[in-house]
């Protein structure tokens, strides 16, 4: 965080663990200082809600919030998808050893949408928005993945001097993932990031652990 303020930067991050589809809950972490507001919650209007009521800020969302160059939608059926369903960032962790999902296999069409549908409005509103990935953020830190050791990972996050404060005993895997998100974004904040990626796709952050700032 002190890193954070010399850039005369607020440490205050907002972190969406997203899901495809309002019927199921998300994460969402509000990260002010060290204190971690961990909720799930399930429409696009409470998600909008919790960033209007924090005053708006970094938001980082784990989604996809672009497309595959070429790609005018993420459906099958259309002529577009000779495109194919994978972006370069997508690639680059592939080539890393880094696990991940193409952003437009079946799975991910809703989630594509939905987050790029959200990003859209929050900055329409003047907000910093960021794509971030925490299984990738948990490997370049050493974490354990959510499916390998949860409460792992949930001791190693709060190692790191953060003080949780949630509406649900034990803390859930999107939670997690919704504070990750978050820790992603301080990083992005402290100038200690990879940006990898492309502009016409849009470009994922990664925590950079050593070497010169980004701008």
């Amino acid at each position: 965080m002190t890193r954070i303020k010399s850039r005369k930067k607020q440490p205050l991050c907002i972190g969406i663990d997203l899901t495809g589809s309002e019927r199921r809950p998300s994460g969402v972490c509000v990260l002010r200082g060290k204190d971690a507001c961990l909720s799930l919650v399930s429409s696009d209007e409470d998600i909008i809600r919790i960033v209007e009521d924090n005053g708006g800020g970094l938001i980082s969302i784990d989604s996809s919030l672009g497309l595959p160059a070429g790609r005018c939608c993420v459906h099958d059926s259309c002529e577009c998808r000779k495109y194919g369903i994978m972006r370069e960032c997508e690639r680059i962790l592939r080539k890393r050893g880094i696990r991940v999902y193409p952003t437009l296999i079946q799975s991910m069409q809703n989630l594509t949408l939905r987050g790029i549908k959200l990003a859209r409005i929050f900055r329409d509103t003047g907000c910093t928005v960021i794509e971030s990935y925490p299984g990738a953020a948990q490997d370049i830190l050493q974490f354990p993945r959510k499916k390998i050791n949860l409460r792992q990972l949930e001791t190693d996050l709060m190692a790191m001097g953060i003080i949780p404060h949630s509406d649900r005993e034990p803390v859930t895997h999107d939670q997690l993932d919704a504070l990750t998100s978050a820790l992603v974004g301080y990083f992005h904040l402290a100038g200690m990031y990879e940006a990898i990626g492309n502009e016409a796709e849009g470009y994922l952050i990664l925590p950079k652990l050593s070497g010169r700032d980004n701008d």
